[in-house]
């Protein structure tokens, strides 16, 4: 032992840092994937193992249930039986005591159809009794009809005959009277009229007497104011003789006035006619203002319409403006959110390329040292500050910043160089990896026909009831967690336990788990 550590030794002892560094890593890595492999075929063992428990227990539980179901069944098929046999002595009783209720009631039917059959007979004999006397006694109350009626028809015609009689007598006295009331009526009708003509004749005489004496009356009145009309008169004319003179002036001017009235008439005329031709040059006027009202109000309407229109369009405008505003803040700040997103993934590159710059090895500084450009010293000469010019200008901060970004680019490139690198060398040794298999793959076959094939396990796997079948694992997968945890964690030492012991605590821990409970028939 002492002799391979030493070996060991100096054989790491032989080699550079970077050949040391290489080997232990595939040491390190050479025992992480024996590790791995353990793990898989553990996992592997406990999966098949568990799967298998978990059809035999399944199995079982079916055979329990398929059992319990049979005893159910032969329990409940013998209290149908027993049921089967209480129902038909049940209906035997039932239908002997209807025989008998069937048998009592035809003995009540034969005694009351003789019942019946007796009552029938005495019923109709009472009838034809009754229907004998019924018309006995509509014959004789018939009889009694047929003598009332004639009796009747004696004492009407006796009745006729005395009335008739009686009318006779009353329509002579009737005419008697009536004579005699004609006569009357004349008589009193001649002497009424002869002294309406003797008071008529009275009238006139006197109607005339009073006119003869009204006429005299007046005929002396009328002389009396004659005479006085002839003194007013003459004392008149004595009395104007004074105003004569002045009655003729007075009608020449009255001539003159008449002329000037008719004069003033004509022109009162021509005004007229001047009155009325102004008015229908009034009207006329009016007639063109109106026309030109009209058509400024048309031309005012347009205008007002086409202001509305204006109004509405610009209203519109308004309102597209306000939405392309309210569209403009929305968008202006998704833009600031993204910016300021990309201000945040930036920090956070930052944040990485400053952690990734504290794992690089010194080479990799040097290699990553920026190389400036005659663009980038020519902006540096440019970003030197004048008087003139302003200090905190951010065209310059960024222009100062290219540098920066410049080394930033220059890891990124050789980090997705490297990543390129070990994609290959995973896809090298993936195909590595798969001719190993194939090789194992054959040997494996090839020991098998050295030694014997299994075909008959195969057969008996097939062989078996589905529920009991167990399905092999071609692959497992485990979560990346699960693998690192693997890989870092250790698995402690446990006890030693046989197969039985292990196949008894997962059966238990199943049953418990899944508690199954016997099937019930309803």
């Amino acid at each position: 032992m002492g002799k391979k550590g030493k070996g060991k030794g100096n054989k790491l002892a032989k080699m550079s840092e970077e050949e040391r560094a290489r080997y232990l890593q595939m040491r390190a890595d050479a025992e992480e994937e024996t590790r791995r492999r353990k793990m898989q075929l553990i996992a592997l063992y406990m999966k098949n193992k568990l799967k298998r428990e978990d059809a035999f227990c399944r199995l079982n539980m079916a055979k329990i249930n398929q059992e319990w179901r049979s005893i159910l069944r032969q329990v409940k098929i013998q209290d149908l039986r027993h049921e089967i046999v209480d129902v038909a002595s049940f209906f035997k009783d039932a239908l002997k005591r209807k025989d008998q209720v069937i048998q009592r009631l035809m003995v009540d039917i034969g005694t009351t159809e003789a019942m019946y059959a007796n009552l029938q007979q005495s019923h109709m004999e009472n009838i034809d009794k009754i229907i004998t006397l019924h018309k006995s006694r509509i014959k004789f109350f018939e009889q009694i009809y047929f003598d009332d009626r004639q009796a009747m028809l004696k004492e009407w015609s006796q009745d006729s005959k005395y009335f008739t009689d009686m009318r006779q007598e009353k329509q002579i006295e009737l005419e008697c009277v009536f004579y005699q009331l004609e006569e009357t009526s004349e008589r009193n009708i001649k002497d009424n009229h002869e002294r309406y003509l003797d008071r008529v004749e009275d009238l006139k005489s006197g109607m005339q007497l009073q006119l003869e004496q009204i006429t005299c009356k007046g005929e002396a009145k009328l002389e009396f104011l004659w005479q006085q009309y002839q003194s007013v008169l003459a004392d008149y004319g004595k009395h104007i003789e004074g105003f004569y003179s002045e009655y003729v002036d007075l009608k020449q001017r009255d001539e003159e006035s008449a002329q000037q009235i008719s004069q003033q008439s004509y022109e009162i005329e021509h005004l007229i006619e001047q009155l009325s031709n102004l008015r229908l040059g009034a009207e006329e006027c009016q007639m063109k203002q109106q026309a030109q009202l009209e058509h400024r109000q048309g031309i005012k309407q347009q205008l007002s319409d086409r202001l509305n229109e204006l109004r509405d369009f610009v209203d519109t405008e308004q309102e597209k403006e306000q939405k392309l505003f309210k569209q403009m803040t929305v968008e202006s700040y998704n833009a600031i959110e993204a910016l300021k997103e990309l201000l945040a993934k930036g920090r956070t590159l930052k944040q990485l390329a400053d952690v990734c710059a504290k794992m690089e090895t010194q080479r990799e500084k040097l290699f990553q040292l920026p190389q400036l450009s005659k663009e980038i010293i020519e902006l540096h000469q440019l970003d030197e500050p004048t008087e003139d010019e302003n200090v905190n200008d951010p065209l310059k901060e960024e222009i100062a910043a290219l540098p920066q970004m410049e080394t930033f680019w220059r890891r990124v490139n050789n980090v997705a160089v490297d990543v390129a690198c070990l994609k290959q060398q995973k896809r090298q040794l993936e195909a590595q990896n798969a001719q190993l298999k194939s090789e194992l793959q054959e040997y494996l076959v090839n020991l098998n026909i050295s030694s014997g094939s299994n075909s008959h396990i195969h057969d008996y796997l097939a062989k078996r009831p589905r529920s009991m079948s167990v399905e092999r694992v071609t692959q497992l997968r485990l979560q990346p967690k699960q693998v690192k945890s693997a890989l870092i964690r250790r698995p402690l030492p446990r006890p030693v336990a046989s197969e039985a012991y292990f196949s008894n605590t997962v059966r238990a821990r199943n049953l418990n788990r899944d508690r199954p409970q016997l099937a019930r028939l309803d």
